[in-house]
């Protein structure tokens, strides 16, 4: 491949199509981090401090149990100095980090207590970690095989085995409460000699499960689904995936492919050859398609982690007759693919373990390196792309490089969400309890406010930071110790603050406003004093004047009457004007919005004095009040669950119901304000079955709206539905299941600065509303800001043939251009005179044909 013109990324070096990569593997330089015999080596990623983890036996101290926390730059990892959490001998050791709990969890087998499993809790500061009391998990001779997080249950569960006979299987439910863990009763799942059990969880299915070698019937390779309830867990049947000798097991779960995959020893035969295969677990069972290849011979110490920014298995593996080896896999269905193996470690590698990096996007593999005298040791690798032929690049469109250093053609990908992840143990579970989510644009924060169910209803916030797919939270901090209801939030862009407006119960149902400001050094929120605005405030909603920098609050109070009121943010306190109540009959569900391009309120809301009919009306703030404009009835059939937001890209305020008349089908209608009032077009059905808990919000980064919703009429699924305006109607893809149990209470949230949007929802766990969230991408983009290079002259097929023509050069290959006119790459690849989002400038037009290029 050729370049032509004054482009300088390093990346197009190697300029390459993407399409029809191989899939490659740089290795890092390998690090001691143990100058000692180093045995029972384990390895977790903490995600709240952004640190790998190593605990180990350190020989040369005593064979005591030891951790060390590494810090992962590139390629290249760090450490700080070793901390001894079991001064005697510690083995069989395991460790698994705790999302809810934001510690790692280290189980081993306690050889100066008689080998009683034993548990320690560890947090992490900076480069080091502290550990909590020690806890006895059995108190008898046991052997720690390993130990998992159930991000459902909020529960850490160990597979172990007792050293009594017949050395049976079990597993244990832990509970971490500050630096302590507390257990449940063990649960057998394997009635004979059982050995090197491995344990994962499935997102998708909400089980673990276990991977092992079942001695009792000819050793052959097992699993079994674990479902955890409260402090226990129970067993599915189980089910044999090897039916021969199967040791040196490794699992991991895909969440791409949403599949399990085990790694093993195939010892049927003398060859020894490591093997892995895919795993589907539907219920309490799981099923399991055929075995591959991923080593030659003699492969032992079988690790498996799953990269989630390439998407592939990694199978590290100590290879006896040779060298430490890693070998990437590919799922596909049921089956899974492999490529070459590639050394990690020249010398023999023991006690094999990795981990997956999400911040760095890197693999950490730490092993025993037998070759350099047994020291503890880890390698940074990271999985990459090389050229194969078969992608074609058309001639004249658009070249982007992407972060792999290869080029491809630019295109987007319709809606997407990831799989669901916490921010709180507990919500309330009435009406009350819909979690409001604001995005801080000032701090690059998201911002959760929801009632505690676990203490005591009280008004609770949760800032977190955006990061590769999922959000880190900080501590959970109380803005009103009472029973709070009816929470909405508002960014005011003025102040930089965060006005949260709440209904507390024991105060006669008292409506009061605090202000927050949120601290992105360490993910926290301080409130100001709290200010009351009604003394009762049934639902309500908040929006944020940009152009008067005023915060308006519509709710209905005890005698069901419509009101608003105009709020005033000054430091961390807020005043209000005087009441305007603007319904006198009853008013159900009213929703505020604020349309930027008309600087007017719009209030929607359920005319329930008028056979809830859906209205509107269109408010002006002066000063410290606000008037209304008359009613417009957009809806003239019975609806609730309203919910509404203001497409800026169209100028346009988009109101969602259920149409109680039509079997409560999820609609939409698009309206356009006109002074002080407001039309509709037409009614648009997005779901054609029973709707519930209607959420929307705005993407202005692809100009889509974006909606949330339960879908009653299949069983009760989370939903989201993406829907484009044009005029004054607006048009829809397919829904995207995000929850496929029932999932309540939505609301969504969006991120201008990754484009992302935030679904927040309470899920019922065992009895109890848990706060859950997932992150959607409206549209997948392969352009940014940064990586357009050129255009392509003449179609390239591989990676040896073509040119692009870069930086000052000229393309002649265009069509339909305006002479004089400067152009800009589209998301969709394509040449505009109107900038897209991210504004990305293509060139300048001297002709219908030609174009100098801006790279």
């Amino acid at each position: 491949m050729k370049v032509i013109g004054n482009l300088t990324k390093d990346a197009i070096i190697r300029a390459v199509a993407s399409e029809g990569l191989t899939v490659t593997q740089v290795i890092g330089t390998p690090v001691v981090f143990e100058t000692a015999t180093t045995n029972n080596v384990d390895i977790a990623y903490d995600s709240n401090a952004q640190k790998v983890v190593i605990v180990y036996k350190d020989v040369g101290n005593s064979n005591a149990g030891t951790a060390i926390v590494g810090t992962v730059s590139g390629n290249a990892i760090s450490f700080g100095s070793p901390v001894i959490f079991e001064d005697a001998e510690a083995s069989h050791i395991r460790i698994t980090y705790d999302a809810n709990a934001q510690k790692v969890v280290v189980v081993y087998q306690d050889g100066n207590n008689s080998d009683y499993g034993t548990a320690r809790v560890g947090t992490v500061s900076g480069t080091s970690i502290s550990f909590g009391t020690v806890v006895v998990f059995r108190s008898a001779a046991t052997i720690p095989y390993d130990i998992t997080y159930d991000s459902n249950a909020q529960k850490v569960v160990i597979a172990q085995r007792y050293s009594a006979s017949p050395n049976a299987g079990y597993g244990t439910v832990g509970t971490v409460s500050g630096t302590s863990i507390s257990f449940g009763s063990d649960t057998q799942f394997n009635a004979a000699s059982t050995g090197r059990v491995r344990a994962v969880y499935d997102t998708n299915a909400q089980k673990v499960v276990f991977a092992y070698e079942d001695a009792g019937n000819s050793s052959r390779g097992t699993a079994v689904v674990g479902t955890v309830s409260g402090t226990s867990i129970s067993f599915g049947s189980e089910v044999v995936f090897h039916s021969a000798q199967a040791s040196e097991i490794g699992i991991a779960y895909d969440s791409s492919a949403q599949k399990v995959v085990i790694g093993f020893r195939d010892q049927n035969g003398s060859v020894n050859i490591g093997k892995a295969i895919v795993g589907t677990v539907s219920g309490t069972s799981i099923s399991f398609g055929s075995a591959t290849a991923f080593g030659n011979a003699n492969d032992e110490y079988i690790a498996v982690v799953y990269d989630t920014d390439a998407q592939k298995i990694v199978v590290a593996y100590s290879d006896t007759s040779a060298s430490g080896k890693l070998n990437v896999g590919t799922v596909s269905g049921t089956s899974i693919s492999f490529g070459s193996e590639v050394q990690f470690e020249s010398g023999r590698s023991d006690y094999v373990e990795a981990v997956y990096d999400p911040i760095q996007k890197r693999v950490v593999i730490a092993y025993k390196d037998v070759g350099n005298s047994s020291y503890g040791t880890a390698v940074v690798t990271k999985t990459g792309y090389s050229a194969a032929s078969g992608g074609t690049i058309a001639d004249g469109a658009p070249v982007i490089v992407n972060a792999n250093g290869t080029v491809s053609s630019i295109s987007q990908s319709a809606a997407s969400v990831g799989t669901f992840n916490t921010y709180s143990a507990t919500e309330i579970s009435d009406s009350g309890s819909i979690p409001s989510v604001v995005y801080d644009t000032n701090s690059d924060r998201i911002v959760v406010f929801y009632g505690d169910d676990a203490n005591s209803n009280y008004g609770t916030a949760v800032v977190g930071t955006v990061s590769s797919g999922s959000i880190s939270f900080g501590t959970a901090v109380v803005f009103e110790s009472s029973k709070t209801q009816f929470i909405s939030a508002v960014f005011d862009s003025s102040n930089n603050k965060i006005i949260v407006a709440y209904t507390e119960y024991d105060d006669s149902r008292a409506g009061n406003c605090v202000v927050g400001t949120v601290d992105p050094s360490d993910n926290s929120i301080s409130f100001g004093s709290e200010a009351e605005f009604a003394a009762d405030a049934r639902p309500k909603s908040i929006a944020f004047d940009s152009s008067n920098n005023k915060a308006l609050i519509v709710y209905k109070d005890g005698s069901q009457m419509a009101n608003a009121r105009v709020g005033t943010v000054s430091g961390t306190s807020i005043s209000f004007g005087s009441n305007n109540i603007w319904q006198t009959g009853q008013t159900n569900e009213p929703q505020v919005a604020f349309d930027s391009s008309n600087n007017k309120f719009v209030i929607n809301y359920v005319d329930a004095h008028n056979s809830d009919k859906g209205a509107a009306r269109v408010g002006t703030v002066s000063g410290t009040s606000i008037s209304l404009g008359s009613e417009v009835i957009f809806h003239t059939g019975t609806c609730s669950s309203m919910a509404s937001a203001f497409d800026s890209t169209n100028n346009k305020i988009i109101t969602v119901f259920a149409n109680n008349g039509d079997g409560r089908k999820g609609t939409a209608q698009v309206g356009t304000v006109s002074g002080t009032s407001i039309s509709y077009g037409s009614a648009v059905v997005f779901n054609a079955a029973s709707t519930d808990d209607i959420a929307i919000d705005f993407d202005s980064a692809n100009g889509k709206v974006v909606i949330a919703f339960t879908d009653d009429g299949d069983s009760g699924k989370g939903k989201l539905i993406v829907g484009t305006v044009s005029g004054t109607s607006i048009s829809f893809e397919d829904p995207i299941t995000f929850r496929s149990q029932d999932g309540r209470f939505t609301s969504t949230g969006f991120d201008p600065d990754t484009g992302q949007t935030f679904v927040f929802y309470s899920k019922t766990v065992s009895g109890t509303e848990r706060g859950e969230y997932v992150i959607a991408n409206t549209v997948t983009k392969n352009l940014t800001s940064e990586n357009f290079v050129g255009i392509m002259n003449g179609a390239t097929l591989d990676g040896t043939n073509g040119e692009i023509l870069s930086s000052c050069s000229i393309a002649r290959n265009q069509t339909g251009l305006t002479s004089g006119q400067t152009y800009f790459v589209t998301p969709t690849g394509a040449l505009s005179e109107t900038a897209g989002n991210p504004s990305v400038t293509a060139g300048t037009a001297i002709s219908s044909t030609e174009l100098i290029v801006k790279g």
